[in-house]
């Protein structure tokens, strides 16, 4: 998918309705997350899209998504899981996730792009106090939209025309997930080097 062409065809409606449906519905793992936000900050840049509209656009998607995910898993909770053909172990990744981090994973959650779809919804189905998650989700949704949406734009103001290679900066981002996965498989002991010896 061609990312920045996505954007401006759809415009800020259709970015509000993308980050809406992928951080609200368990269906939004197509979506693109990160490089929808990474193309905005970049198009904005290049002076192709408002800045703030764009910015009120993402932030209110991600927490209005939040919630309805949230209140899909307080209503429906683990009967939606099966219908909406939630891979085993992303489900599993996530329950360690939360457990690992507590209400500091709805801050960290938006960051990796199945679990920014799936916490919401446990955090509903384990009966979360609303108004807590109501408050860590905006200041989730906050760091993740504005954050990373602004740090695109400033480089992409000190680069020009950087919108241009936006697959070369996405390529490097999955790259640089799949070697820290690779370290961490590693240091756990599920990968060895050709020619380790073990035991």
């Amino acid at each position: 998918m061609d990312v920045t062409a996505y954007v401006q065809a759809v415009g800020y409606l259709g970015i509000f309705a993308t980050v809406f449906v992928e951080t609200g519905l368990l269906v939004g793992f197509f979506l693109p997350g990160d490089s929808l936000l990474i193309a905005v900050g970049l198009l904005a840049a290049a002076k192709k899209l408002q800045l703030s509209i764009a910015l009120a656009a993402l932030f209110m998607g991600s927490v209005l998504g939040n919630n309805l995910g949230y209140f899909l898993g307080r209503k429906i909770g683990p009967a939606l899981l099966s219908k909406a053909r939630v891979k085993n172990e992303d489900l599993e990744r996530t329950r360690r996730f939360m457990a690992r981090f507590g209400p500091l994973s709805i801050l960290i959650g938006p960051y990796v792009p199945v679990f920014r779809a799936v916490v919401p919804f446990l955090c509903g189905t384990v009966k979360m106090p609303w108004p807590r998650f109501f408050v860590l989700s905006l200041l989730g949704s906050l760091l993740w939209t504005q954050g990373l949406t602004l740090l695109s734009y400033y480089v992409g103001s000190k680069i020009p025309h950087l919108e241009r290679y936006i697959y070369l900066i996405l390529l490097a981002g999955v790259g640089f997930g799949v070697a820290l996965a690779a370290w961490r498989a590693y240091r756990a002991g599920h990968l060895r080097w050709p020619g380790r010896r073990t035991g």
